[in-house]
């Protein structure tokens, strides 16, 4: 179901009625009697927000809720039923159990804010230059933590109107026309899915619906994350497209290149976090990045200083061909019948043809040292024009707060 039928203050309440959906009771099961017939019947249930890119561009957004289930063919009927059932007839408005369901995932949300600082700053660094990112922000990062954590402590006084908005995005979304499905199953089997998605399609809402264009703008910049935690993850990047640059294939390796032979040896060998990386996307999305990091300053200039190792740079063929078939690797490996049916998914959205990745496979095995070398403008241009996003301890960030825009406690 496309979410761009919503509006943007809708899209954290999005990500919330896929954590509800198959959490709470419906007309015609209590939670538990509805969790056990999901156990019983189906190999697998689950309601996730995902966001796929037209063409890889960053202003073609294409997000979607995606309900996924498991189950034999000849269970396939009772997939849809409950699909259906937990659609249509969820009890929105049992205000005592969502605040229990809430309750449990701000609670979880916390600790994973405790324990993955890395994700949090990636998630907050990219909000600040890319859609993509924002959107991210707004349904899983710090945004959307805040959001939660407002939401339960607040609950009683707001639970008529979090019900009624809850409602609201539910009728919205859950319409025929913006319903897309597919299945990966057995060809003998085909029939009674399309047979079972008509039946299922006519309960869902009728009319039209209308696409929405979202801002998503940010309006923060080098921040720092205030937490307990006695290391750092410090990142750095943007979109690279807005200098100008296209996406190639041979950045893959330029991504092997940086992050295996100079910031593994700067920020982990020699600085002693626990890693140093850079990751690319064919989106345009680039950043730095460390881990378990006890260092700030000093990392960020080994950011700085990667155009002159590109500069320099210096392989024999056997090192390029290592760093190539590393590559690759990443590339091409064996899938299960779901992780096949979910590559397809996205490649349908993306419009990502075999002759485009088979490109990319080319632009990979043919890649030579010149080819890298030719990127230290665009690595100078991304490391001398972009903001930066650290995780860390309260103290150290405050001892180096001229990095920094704002600090924000965290918890």
């Amino acid at each position: 179901f496309d979410l761009r039928v919503l509006e943007e203050r809708q899209l954290p309440y999005a990500e919330l009625l896929s954590v509800l959906m198959g959490s709470i009771g419906t007309e015609s099961y209590t939670f538990g009697e509805l969790d056990k017939a999901l156990d019983t019947h189906l190999g697998g249930f689950s309601t996730y927000l995902s966001t796929y890119m037209e063409e890889r561009d960053d202003e073609r957004l294409l997000p979607k809720l995606v309900i996924s289930a498991k189950t034999l063919s000849n269970e396939q009927g009772k997939a849809f039923e409950y699909a259906e059932e937990i659609i249509n007839h969820s009890l929105l408005g049992d205000t005592d159990r969502i605040k229990d369901v809430l309750t449990r995932h701000q609670s979880r949300l916390l600790a994973s804010l405790k324990r993955d600082g890395l994700g949090y700053a990636r998630t907050r660094l990219m909000s600040y230059s890319t859609r993509a990112g924002q959107l991210d922000e707004l349904t899983g990062g710090l945004e959307y933590y805040w959001f939660v954590t407002d939401l339960v402590d607040n609950f009683d006084e707001r639970a008529s109107g979090f019900s009624k908005e809850l409602i609201d995005v539910s009728k919205t979304l859950f319409k025929k026309s913006n319903l897309m499905a597919s299945a990966v199953c057995d060809e003998s089997a085909m029939s009674d899915f399309k047979k079972n998605l008509k039946g299922f399609s006519k309960t869902l809402g009728k009319g039209r619906v209308e696409y929405i264009t979202w801002p998503l703008e940010s309006s923060s910049q080098n921040e720092g994350l205030l937490s307990a935690s006695k290391v750092q993850y410090v990142l750095q990047g943007g979109d690279f497209k807005t200098f100008g640059y296209q996406w190639d294939g041979k950045m893959k390796v330029l991504n092997q290149v940086i992050s295996r032979e100079w910031l593994k040896n700067q920020v982990r060998v020699i600085g002693g976090a626990y890693g140093g990386f850079m990751r690319i996307s064919p989106s345009g999305q680039v950043y730095f990045g460390s881990y378990r990091d006890p260092n700030l300053t000093s990392t960020l200039k080994n950011y700085a200083e990667t155009p002159g190792f590109l500069r320099d740079l210096e392989f024999d063929e056997n090192e390029m061909t290592r760093f190539i078939i590393g590559t690759i690797s990443s590339m091409d490996r064996p899938l299960t019948a779901s992780q096949r049916g979910n590559v397809a998914i996205a490649r349908y959205f993306s419009k990502s043809s075999r002759n485009i990745l088979q490109a990319e496979r080319d632009a990979v095995l043919s890649t030579s040292i010149e080819d890298l070398k030719t990127y230290e403008k665009m690595i100078e241009d991304l490391v001398k024009n972009t903001p930066v996003c650290v995780y860390g301890n309260e103290d150290v960030l405050k001892e180096n707060e001229t990095v920094f825009e704002k600090l924000i406690s965290l918890y």
